[in-house]
C-alpha cells in the first residue's frame, strides 16, 4: 500500500534490494524467510525490542544525485509489493522534468494524492500510520479476525519464569495479546477478556505491574509501562465491557458521538475506539455526576468561573457540555454543581462588562421565564479560553436541541390519566395528624423556601455545601416529590417522555405475564401496616406502577424488592412520579440489581466487603468468623433499607440516596456495623449476630417522630440510634468513599460474580431458589437477609 512519503537516510542497513531502477529500489527485511540463520535472529530481535518490525517489503524513490532515500510503498506479501511496482513502472514517466528536485516533488506529490485517495474511503480516526502498521502487525501475528478491532498497545515486559522478556502488548476489544521475539526465541498470548477471572496491579515484582488471571488459573504478569495508569484504565474498561456483554447478551457496537474537547485543537488519539472508549469513560463519569439520562453523552469540557449571585463570588472549576445539559462543578474547596438543561436557555451571549464585577472572557446564559412577572435566571461564566468556540458549540447545541424539539412536537397524551395525588394525602398517616410532627415540618419548609429564594428552585438550582446540610437534616414531606425527581434526574426522563406511563399502564392492562402473576402475588405484602395499602385505591396504584415498568422493561420485568421500593414512592409521588423514580432506581442508580440474575447486588456485596476490611478491620475479621461476609447486605441494599427498619425511619436514607448516588447505601451499612462493633464482637454464631442486627435496625427511629412511635400493646418502642444519627456518622466518618472508588470495586467484583456464574457456582439467590419463582416475604428475608418484614 502506498504511504506518505518519509526520509530514509540508510536504506540498506537491514534491508537487500530485489529489483531497482533510475529511480526507485524494491527491498525486502533481511533475514525474511531465512529460518534461524543469525541475521534473521538478529534483525527479528532488533525489531520486536524497538518496535521497528516493519512490513517486510518496501519501495524506496531516489535519485542518482540525492543522499537522500524516501519510502513511498509497503506490504505484508511479495504480491502486493510487486503490484504496486508495476503501478509505478507503468504510469510514472519521470523523463521529461530536467531538475532532480522537481522529479522528487512530483513523486511525493503523486504518492500523497494516493494516499489521500485511499484515506478518504475510510474513517480518519484509523489513519494514524503507526497505528495501522499495529493493526496490520496484530492480525498477522495472532491470526486473529478481521472483525476483531486493536484498540491499543503498548510496550512492555512480561514475566516467565521469573525473567522479563520485553515485547508488545496489544489490546483490542475481544482480547489481550502479547507477542516477544529475542534471539530466536517467539512467546505469543492470546487471552480473551471473557476468560479473565481477575485483574489487579501491584508491585510485588515491579512498580506498576499488572497481572491477569484466567479461568484456566494460568496468571500473566506485565511490567515496565510507560503509561500503567492509562494501561491498566483500558484493561478494566475492557474486561467491563465483557462482563456487562455476557450478563446483557450484547456486545461493544461502535459509537460514533465522540467526545470533543472545547477547543480547535484537539489532539489526536491512537485509534477510533481508543477515542471511542474514552469518551465512554467520560461520559460516564459525568453523567452519574449530574444525574443524566443513560443516553447523554458528553461532547465537550472547558475550564470557567461561575459567578454565585448569591453571595457575589466566582467559584473555578469546569464546564460540561452534554447534547441536552450544561453542567458545571467546581474545582475549589467552595462545594458548587449546578445542571441546566438546554431546552430552557432562552440566550447565550458574550458579556464584556458588568459593574464592579471583574469579568473576563464572560459569557450570559439566559434561562427561560417561568411565568410572565418573574425575572428570567441568568448564569454567568468567565475566564473562557475559546469563548467564541464555546459560544459556536452551544449554538449547535441548540440547533440540534430545537430540530429534535420539532421533530417529538407531535406527540401528545391521549390516553386516560392516573395521576392522582400521593397516597400521603389521601389516606390519614398518625405521624401527620401530630400538631408538633406539623411545626417541625413547617420549619423545615421554612429552610428549604429561603434557600431556594437565594440559590433557585427546580433542576437548576446551584447545590452547595448549605443544600448538603439541609437533605442531612431531612426533606419535608411535601417537597420530597420534586426534590427526589430533581435529584436522582428521573425528571428530566419524565418530561421526555410525556404520556409513556399513561401509554404502558393500558399496554399492562391488556396483557398478562410471569411478571404480572408475580405482582399480583405481593400486592398485599408491600407494607401492610400502611393505610393506603389496606385499600384498593393504594393497591390499585401500586399494581399500575410495577406492570407499567415491567412492560417499559422486558428485560427487567419483575423482581422482589421492587414492591417495597414502589410502594413507599406512592406515598409521596404520584403515580407518573413514582413510575419515573423507580426506572431511575432499577437502570440508573442501582445497576443490574433487579435483573434476571441480581447481578448488581451480588457485586456489591463483593464492593461492600472490601470496604469492610479498609474501613473496619476489626469488624471484618468477626463477620469472617461468623459467615456473614455475604449476608449482611443483600437486603439493605435491595430496598435501600425500606425492609429492614421501619419506613419512616428509612425514607431519610432514601432522601440521602437520591440527592448523593449509591455510596449512600455503603456509608450507612458502614456506619451500622461501626455502631455494633461491640455487640458483634460478643456473639458465638451467625443466627446470634443477624438476630443482634435485626433487633438494632427495627429500633432505629425518626427523631421527629420519637414520641409517636409506641407498639400495639400501647408500649413504648426500644430504641436503639435516630436515623438523622445514623446517616450523620456515615457521612462523616465514611464520608471519603465516592462514586469513582465504588465503580472501580464494582468493575473487578463484577468480574468475579458474572465469571462464578458463568462456571455455575453462583446461584440466582431472588429468582432461581424457588421452581415456581413465588416466595412469601418470610421465605424471601430468610433465603436474603433472615430478617423479616416490618
Amino acid at each position: 500500500m502506498w504511504v506518505n512519503p518519509k526520509e530514509v537516510l540508510i536504506p540498506h542497513t537491514f534491508w537487500q534490494t530485489e529489483k531497482f531502477s533510475v529511480y526507485f529500489l524494491l527491498q525486502h527485511r533481511v533475514g525474511l524467510g531465512q529460518g534461524n540463520k543469525l541475521s534473521s535472529l538478529l534483525v527479528g530481535t532488533f525489531d520486536s525490542i524497538f518496535d521497528t518490525r516493519p512490513c517486510p517489503y518496501r519501495i524506496l524513490h531516489r535519485t542518482a544525485n540525492s543522499e537522500v532515500y524516501y519510502e513511498i510503498a509497503c506490504a505484508l506479501t511479495e504480491s502486493d509489493i510487486l503490484k504496486d511496482w508495476e503501478w509505478l513502472e507503468n504510469n510514472l514517466d519521470l523523463r521529461s522534468f530536467e531538475k532532480e528536485e522537481d522529479i522528487i516533488d512530483f513523486v511525493c506529490c503523486k504518492i500523497k494524492s494516493l494516499v489521500a485517495t485511499h484515506l478518504s474511503e475510510t474513517p480518519d480516526e484509523e489513519n494514524s500510520e503507526s497505528f495501522k502498521d499495529a493493526s496490520i502487525k496484530f492480525h498477522r501475528l495472532f491470526n486473529v479476525s478481521r472483525d476483531s478491532t486493536l484498540v491499543c498497545y503498548y510496550s512492555c515486559s512480561y514475566w516467565k519464569n521469573k525473567f522479563p522478556r520485553q515485547g508488545w502488548l496489544y489490546l483490542s476489544i475481544e482480547y489481550l495479546c502479547f507477542y516477544t521475539y529475542i534471539l530466536g526465541i517467539e512467546d505469543k498470548i492470546v487471552v480473551r477478556w471473557a476468560d479473565v477471572v481477575n485483574l489487579e496491579k501491584n508491585n510485588k515484582m515491579l512498580s506498576d505491574s499488572i497481572k491477569v488471571t484466567t479461568r484456566d488459573k494460568r496468571e500473566y504478569c506485565f511490567s515496565l509501562f510507560r503509561k500503567s495508569s492509562e494501561t491498566f484504565s483500558l484493561m478494566k474498561q475492557l474486561v467491563n465491557l465483557a462482563m456487562k456483554g455476557i450478563i446483557n447478551d450484547v456486545w461493544f457496537n461502535k459509537d460514533h458521538n465522540l467526545l470533543n474537547k472545547l477547543s480547535m485543537h484537539v489532539p489526536k488519539k491512537q485509534s477510533f475506539v481508543k477515542r471511542d472508549l474514552d469518551a465512554r469513560a467520560m461520559s460516564e463519569l459525568y453523567r452519574l455526576l449530574f444525574r443524566l439520562p443513560l443516553n447523554e453523552k458528553l461532547d465537550g469540557v472547558t475550564n470557567a468561573t461561575l459567578f454565585t449571585p448569591y453571595d457575589k463570588n466566582l467559584v473555578w472549576g469546569q464546564v460540561y457540555l452534554f447534547q441536552n445539559f450544561m453542567c458545571f462543578n467546581s474545582k475549589s474547596k467552595v462545594s458548587l454543581n449546578v445542571v441546566i438543561p438546554l431546552c430552557d436557555v432562552s440566550q447565550a451571549e458574550k458579556l464584556d462588562y458588568m459593574p464592579d464585577i471583574p469579568f473576563d472572557n464572560a459569557v450570559i446564559i439566559t434561562l427561560k421565564s417561568s411565568s410572565t412577572n418573574d425575572k428570567p435566571p441568568v448564569f454567568i461564566l468567565s475566564h473562557i479560553m475559546e469563548r467564541s468556540f464555546f459560544l459556536k458549540k452551544v449554538s449547535e447545541l441548540l440547533g440540534k436541541l430545537n430540530t429534535r424539539a420539532v421533530i417529538k412536537s407531535y406527540k401528545t397524551d391521549k390516553l386516560s390519566n392516573h395521576e392522582q395525588q400521593p397516597l400521603m394525602l389521601t389516606f390519614s398517616m398518625n405521624e401527620h395528624d401530630n400538631c408538633l410532627i406539623k411545626i417541625k415540618q413547617r420549619t423545615k419548609e421554612v429552610e428549604w423556601e429561603l434557600y431556594f429564594k437565594e440559590h433557585g428552585k427546580g433542576v437548576s438550582m446551584y447545590k452547595t455545601k448549605e443544600l448538603v446540610n439541609l437533605v442531612l437534616v431531612g426533606i419535608p414531606d411535601s417537597l420530597r416529590s420534586n426534590l427526589w425527581l430533581t435529584f436522582s434526574g428521573a425528571y428530566h426522563d419524565m418530561v421526555a417522555n410525556p404520556g409513556l406511563y399513561n401509554e404502558l399502564v393500558e399496554i399492562a392492562s391488556n396483557t398478562k405475564s410471569i411478571a404480572h402473576d408475580e405482582i399480583e402475588r405481593d400486592l398485599h405484602r408491600s407494607l401492610p401496616e400502611c393505610p393506603a395499602f389496606q385499600s384498593e385505591i393504594g393497591i390499585n396504584a401500586l399494581r399500575r406502577v410495577l406492570t407499567a415498568y415491567a412492560t417499559k422493561n422486558p428485560q427487567i420485568g419483575y423482581c422482589q424488592a421492587m414492591n417495597i421500593i414502589a410502594s413507599v414512592l406512592l406515598i409521596y409521588c404520584t403515580e407518573e412520579e413514582a413510575f419515573w423514580q423507580l426506572a431511575c432506581i432499577c437502570e440508573n442508580m442501582l445497576p443490574d440489581y433487579y435483573n434476571n440474575k441480581v447481578v448488581g447486588a451480588l457485586v456489591d456485596q463483593g464492593v461492600m466487603d472490601n470496604l469492610i476490611a479498609t474501613h473496619l478491620p476489626f469488624i471484618h475479621d468477626i463477620l469472617y468468623r461468623l459467615g456473614l461476609i455475604q449476608m449482611i447486605s443483600l437486603s439493605w441494599f435491595l430496598t435501600i433499607f425500606l425492609s429492614v427498619m421501619p419506613y419512616q425511619s428509612a425514607i431519610h436514607i432514601v432522601d440521602w440516596f437520591f440527592f448523593d448516588g449509591a455510596k449512600v447505601i455503603f456509608q450507612v451499612a458502614l456506619s451500622i456495623l461501626e455502631m455494633n462493633q461491640k455487640q458483634l464482637a460478643c456473639c458465638r454464631d451467625d443466627g446470634e449476630a443477624m438476630q443482634t442486627l435485626c433487633n438494632y435496625l427495627s429500633g432505629i427511629y425518626n427523631e421527629e417522630l420519637a414520641q409517636n412511635e409506641i407498639h400495639k400493646d400501647g408500649d413504648q418502642v426500644d430504641r436503639s440510634v435516630s436515623v438523622q444519627e445514623l446517616i450523620n456518622n456515615g457521612y462523616k466518618k465514611f464520608g471519603t468513599i465516592s462514586s469513582e472508588t465504588i465503580e472501580n470495586l464494582r468493575i473487578m467484583h463484577r468480574l468475579k460474580v458474572v465469571q462464578s456464574m458463568e462456571d455455575g457456582n453462583e446461584k440466582n439467590i431472588v429468582r432461581s431458589l424457588v421452581p415456581d419463582k413465588y416466595f412469601s416475604s418470610e421465605e424471601l428475608m430468610v433465603l436474603i437477609t433472615w430478617i423479616t418484614y416490618h
